[in-house]
């Protein structure tokens, strides 16, 4: 099981030369899983997440 997250994809020139534009930078989809913490990074706009029942 995996809690979503959005995350940035910022790169450090970005962040440091135009900090006030870091939004604008582009982004993706994190899937963190519950068990180990491992991050699953997805930047397809077209993906689609389900419930899971407890």
């Amino acid at each position: 099981m995996f809690r979503e997250r959005r995350v940035l994809l910022n790169s450090a020139g970005m962040e440091f030369m135009l900090g006030k534009l870091a939004w604008a930078d582009e982004n993706a989809t994190g899937l963190i899983c519950w068990r180990c913490g491992y991050v699953h990074l997805f930047v397809n706009k077209d993906i689609k997440l389900y419930r899971a029942d407890k």
